[in-house]
């Protein structure tokens, strides 16, 4: 009810509202965080990505996150001189590595602190495919800012440009050189006067029309940091350089929610090696915290529109059953967009124990795709590694024909690669109450024999870390200590059983 004007105003807020307005502007509705410098410093992809976090929970929490945080605690083997990209940002995000509060690791001192924890949790993150404008305005409209990749052949805020126009602050680049530079769109204007554009070679754009964006090089134009960027710009959105996301969902931290994720690097890749109809993708955890409601799963892929199934699968001897009777069944669906996605699985009741969370893609007659995200290793234009990824045998796997192939052994044998990947699958869980699941269990099997008293010697030993739970289980003479009296325990125990 609008009280000054007398009468009731609606707004549909609904997943199937549409209607978009012809001009928008995110600042008018307190949606977009100041504008920061980033100085020399190749950082423009994080302070776009952390733009367009901070975007999503305005204007009911006004944070600012650490870029040096994100350029320095991601993993990828590069310097903040050298720049990054937004599957840095997605994969920092998505690993809830971050973010945390600038206060907390400020810009630009060349230090971090890498045991900061992240203040929210990112569940979903949306990669806007080509130059659907509808779909662009409405992840602005929805979720706040949107990162995006652009050619600037502007050097510095002081340099010149045949495509920018210093006296309305609007850019338009029509070539094919490379995206250089990330920003944040906050708005639009469908009738923004292609006027208000340099000529290039005499010529303007054909058409009116522009996204009004946040830059990161500080108070610098007469738009105070912010500019107009012509909807014909060439890498915009293009179908080629799909350098562009949103955030969709972000959560509150708690201590009750645990992410188990055997890889913290996201997708360096798309995994389309295999060209069936449908293929099974897996990760193995150990479910033995004591964090054993399922409450979503997130995995990284772009093929959107095709189908998908979401599996809980019990392992033997830490490898996933083959026999598909054995499998659960959480959910299913269609890929609504390329991206990170968060399934939900409804509070499935996890064994304690390691099983694996499958995650089948199939095409259909939308979609010739069956990818999801892989961590593989990455070269720089130099030839040196600007990531090399941790894979570890049991870790991720393929099914396909009945037959179960980890992910490594997949590597070697069909691409002649000794470093693989790890597939990005992860598990959203939530904390229950421990307890013995069988005294004397330590490799969780549901039964006790010489491997037990092995892996409690390798454990008290140091040569390897015990589970909450496997904690539990292996204080096999109850006094509240791990020591070498609990093997010996167990030896009676074993030798008793047969």
């Amino acid at each position: 009810w609008n009280i000054q004007e007398n009468k009731a105003q609606a707004a549909d807020v609904s997943e199937s509202a549409t209607i978009i307005p012809t001009k928008y502007d995110l600042r008018d509705r307190a949606r977009v965080s100041a504008i920061r410098n980033q100085g020399t410093y190749g950082t423009c992809w994080s302070f776009a990505a952390l733009s367009a976090m901070e975007s999503i929970l305005l204007p009911e929490q006004d944070y600012q996150f650490s870029v040096d945080h994100m350029t320095l605690n991601n993993g990828f083997h590069l310097a903040q001189d050298d720049g990054g990209e937004y599957t840095m940002g997605m994969a920092y995000l998505a690993s809830w590595k971050g973010p945390v509060f600038e206060k907390d690791d400020p810009y630009g001192d060349n230090k971090t602190n890498p045991d900061l924890t992240a203040v929210k949790h990112v569940q979903e993150m949306q990669i806007i495919d080509g130059k659907d404008y509808e779909k662009i305005k409405e992840a602005v409209f929805k979720y706040g800012g949107v990162q995006t990749s652009i050619y600037n052949s502007l050097k510095s805020s002081q340099s010149k440009s045949p495509y920018y126009d210093r006296r309305t602050s609007s850019y338009c680049y029509i070539g094919t050189e490379k995206p250089n530079h990330d920003v944040v769109i906050i708005g639009w204007d469908d009738n923004y006067s292609k006027e208000n554009f340099k000529a290039i070679n005499g010529v303007l754009p054909e058409n009116d029309g522009a996204w009004l964006v946040k830059n990161s090089w500080g108070d610098y134009n007469t738009l105070n940091g912010y500019f107009w960027l012509s909807y014909e710009d060439s890498y915009l959105f293009s179908s080629t350089f799909k350098y562009n996301f949103a955030v969709e969902d972000v959560t509150e931290i708690t201590d009750d929610v645990k992410l188990m994720q055997n890889e913290i690097y996201g997708a360096t890749y798309e995994f389309n090696y295999i060209n069936d109809d449908s293929v099974t993708y897996l990760n193995l955890f150990n479910f033995s915290e004591g964090y054993n409601k399922l409450d979503s799963i997130m995995f990284e892929t772009t093929a959107k529109n095709s189908d998908y199934e979401i599996y809980y699968v019990p392992a033997e001897n830490k490898i996933p059953v083959s026999d598909e009777t054995k499998w659960t069944k959480l959910n299913s669906g269609k890929v609504p967009y390329s991206g990170y996605l968060n399934i939900d699985t409804n509070d499935f009741d996890l064994p304690v124990t390691y099983g694996a969370i499958a995650v089948k893609i199939k095409k259909n007659n939308e979609s010739e795709k069956n990818t999801i995200g892989v961590g593989e290793w990455l070269n720089k234009s130099n030839g040196q590694f600007a990531f090399i990824n941790e894979s570890q045998k049991g870790e991720s796997f393929i099914y396909q024909n009945g037959t179960m192939t980890d992910l490594l052994d997949w590597y070697k044998t069909e691409r002649d690669d000794n470093l693989g990947g790890t597939f990005v699958i992860k598990a959203v869980t939530n904390k229950t109450e421990l307890a013995v699941t069988l005294l004397g269990d330590i490799d969780l099997n549901n039964k006790i024999d010489i491997k037990d008293a092995t892996d409690l010697q390798i454990a008290i030993s140091g040569g390897s870390k015990l589970s909450a739970v496997q904690n539990l289980n292996a204080d096999t003479d109850e006094n509240g200590e791990i020591n070498v009296n609990d093997v010996t325990q167990l030896q009676f125990m074993i030798a008793n059983n047969n």
